[in-house]
């Protein structure tokens, strides 16, 4: 049985708590409930329920069919990782089945430079805020971030305490406008000498950079994350779906 959810809460929410029940097994027989049920177990609307299974059908974690309902594809349950999903980086720790943690959070302030202004499309001496944050599962270093928006598109001055578990949240609470959707490059790298200290890993290990330029619905770029991945701990999947 579903908890109920305060109806104030982002359509993006009721998503999520879809995607953790399936991956905890709590649907029987790989079905889910009509939409008119999952609404009346979590207190919202049934359009909001429809948004989130149209999105999560999109994304190949259930098929949904006329007269017969909504399944879940257990295979793509499995994987749980897709890069097709917008989601913290705590909440894939937990997904991949670990336990996440935050080893620290630190705000500061520099020029976006150039390689920042690039993708951001900004001038090279823009102020931007960095948030540098380190994630642990099971209480090992597991992936380490740097999120940067320009001081221009925050609402107020911010510290760590201010940051939020899921930069998507962050953006919603603290940013001009919330997140809609990410582009996420992908590059091999290998372990430097700072790396491989704070990754806890052999100089020369490789690793996971990801890229990720995160849009507004106006299609505004609002934020860019730098991400290097312990693959050990966390390993992606991508879902190609037949047009």
């Amino acid at each position: 049985m579903l908890k109920p959810l305060d109806t104030g809460l982002l359509p993006g929410r009721v998503k999520q708590v879809l995607v953790d029940a399936i991956v905890d097994g709590a649907f029987e027989n790989g079905e889910m409930p009509s939409e008119h049920e999952l609404a009346r177990q979590l207190g919202v609307s049934r359009a909001t329920v429809r948004g989130a299974l149209r999105s999560l059908e999109e994304e190949g974690l259930v098929t949904r069919q006329r007269g017969v309902g909504t399944r879940i594809n257990p295979h793509i349950a499995r994987a749980r990782l897709t890069l097709n999903r917008v989601v913290g980086f705590w909440d894939l720790i937990r997904e991949a089945g670990h336990t996440p943690s935050i080893a620290y959070t630190r705000v500061r302030i520099q020029p976006a430079g150039l390689d920042v202004a690039q993708h951001m499309d900004c001038s090279p001496e823009a102020p931007f805020v960095v948030i540098d944050r380190l994630f642990l599962a099971d209480g090992e270093p597991a992936i380490l971030v740097a999120e940067m928006i320009q001081h221009k598109d925050l609402k107020r001055r911010i510290g760590p305490e201010d940051v939020n578990e899921s930069i998507f949240d962050f953006a919603s609470e603290n940013a001009v406008e919330p997140i809609d959707h990410t582009v996420v490059e992908i590059v091999p790298v290998t372990a430097d000498d700072g790396l491989a200290a704070t990754l806890r890993v052999e100089l020369g290990s490789a690793l996971l950079r990801l890229i990720e330029t995160h849009y507004t619905r106006s299609n505004y770029r609002i934020l860019l994350s730098e991400i290097h991945v312990v693959d050990r701990f966390v390993r992606f999947n991508v879902i190609r779906r037949r047009t």
